[in-house]
């Protein structure tokens, strides 16, 4: 399918009354055995290392924000924490880039004010030889790497802040450059990245969360798309998990769909109140039925699985 041309932003709200929560079946909580005590959320999809099948999770106590990060290998569908390397990271994932496994995940410092960020990126050869290889630019969350039919590495990125509302007048925007490889990954040329528009209002947010190569050349994303509201004094955060395709040569890209929310998956206890509305999709695993399997967090303390439509199925035809 070609994308002829940007679809214009839309309200989450908006979204959110075409979405068709019946699509997703066999929703459930992802079971994690070896951190008792600790909640795990937020998680890269699995993926295969040397021949065993893992995930990446974000570790946390619940009245803390100091996380780290642990790999687990999936068995019968669960979750054992696995004798690896600790990453002191939030929010991992995980891409495939030249036969090789590149880690990334959110590295911060707490002040008594304040706390700073930033992406790094490791290639990690077994669970415990995890290398550093890159580091996106300070206070930039949501950038994700694809590599591209002709080798090359496509960067998606998401500045936000200050400087956003001051220049555009918005919350964020996603942004994508290319480079050659990861050889050339850095800072500036991730700050430097040309922005996107149509995915969001300017009062609301989001970012690429898996970035996948379609066999045509066209980019699948699954995302997250988010505002606010307040009761008072006190806010509430709504996330949803979302979807949209992209032509890296022409820079269109198609409509955002919805993907998840959180009351498509069972009941569970969030990290505080303003996060009983948060689904942060991790990504897919696409299925050769026309089915897919979506991972995703949920509220800041869980982990939400389901059997979805693929959304890329459609643009490769």
């Amino acid at each position: 399918m070609k994308i002829s041309e940007n679809a214009a932003a839309r309200a989450c709200r908006d979204l959110m009354n075409e979405f068709d929560k019946t699509k997703l079946t066999q929703t459930e909580l992802c079971r994690f055995h070896g951190v008792d005590g600790y909640d795990v959320y937020n998680p890269s999809v699995p993926f295969l290392l040397n021949g065993k099948r893992y995930l990446a999770g974000r570790v946390e106590k619940r009245a803390d924000e100091h996380s780290h990060i642990r790999f687990f290998e999936e068995k019968d569908g669960e979750f054992y924490a696995a004798e690896s390397s600790i990453l002191e990271l939030q929010d991992p994932f995980v891409s495939m880039i030249g036969g090789k496994v590149i880690l990334g995940g959110v590295s911060v410092e707490f002040f008594p004010d304040r706390c700073i960020w930033t992406t790094e990126f490791y290639e990690v050869k077994n669970l415990n030889d995890i290398r550093l290889v890159a580091r996106g630019p300070l206070l930039m969350k949501d950038i994700r790497l694809v590599e591209l039919r002709d080798g090359r590495l496509g960067v998606f990125t998401r500045p936000q802040g200050d400087a956003m509302r001051e220049k555009y007048g918005c919350v964020a925007k996603i942004g994508f450059t290319i480079v050659d490889g990861l050889q050339d990954l850095n800072a500036d040329v991730i700050a430097a990245a040309p922005l996107l528009d149509g995915q969001f209002l300017p009062d609301e947010w989001g970012g690429c969360n898996q970035v996948t190569c379609l066999n045509n050349g066209l980019l699948g994303i699954v995302g997250h798309i988010a505002y606010r509201t307040y009761e008072g004094t006190e806010q509430r955060l709504h996330y949803y998990g979302m979807t949209f395709c992209f032509d890296p040569n022409t820079r269109k890209a198609s409509p955002v769909k919805l993907l998840t929310s959180r009351d498509c998956f069972p009941a569970a206890p969030s990290k505080r109140p303003d996060l009983t509305d948060v689904t942060f999709a991790s990504g897919i695993e696409r299925m050769p039925n026309g089915k897919a399997v979506i991972y995703s967090g949920l509220g800041d303390a869980f982990v939400g699985r389901a059997v979805i439509d693929d959304p890329f199925r459609d643009f490769e035809k």
